[in-house]
């Protein structure tokens, strides 16, 4: 269980991508096993929007923001980098182009 879920098997986040468009997404671990971490709510959307693709990497990483909540405390700004897999080759070899992704 990630500590910040406090004891609850889901987190609602808001994503925003860099053209601060957002979206409603779900993490989600399987309260039995605990070993299944997915997207639910909104990810089928996210994909189909960004046009994903079996090959791209996704890497999910936070940072505390300079905006501060009600109680003071720095926000956590939630952060997706994308890096899609090309069709160009070199020397063989797949070149992967990145993108980064923010999710708010």
């Amino acid at each position: 269980m990630i500590p910040f879920m406090n004891g609850k098997h889901f987190l609602d986040l808001e994503a925003a991508d860099i053209w601060r468009q957002k979206w409603p997404l779900r993490y989600y671990t399987r309260p039995i096993s605990g070993n299944g971490h997915v997207f639910t709510i909104g990810w089928r959307q996210f994909v189909e929007a960004k046009r994903l693709q079996v090959g791209d990497e996704l890497t999910f990483y936070g940072n505390h923001d300079q905006d501060r909540d009600a109680n003071g405390e720095p926000e956590m700004l939630y952060m997706i980098e994308v890096k899609m897999a090309s069709s160009i080759t070199f020397q063989g070899n797949p070149i992967i182009t990145p993108d980064v992704e923010y999710l708010a």
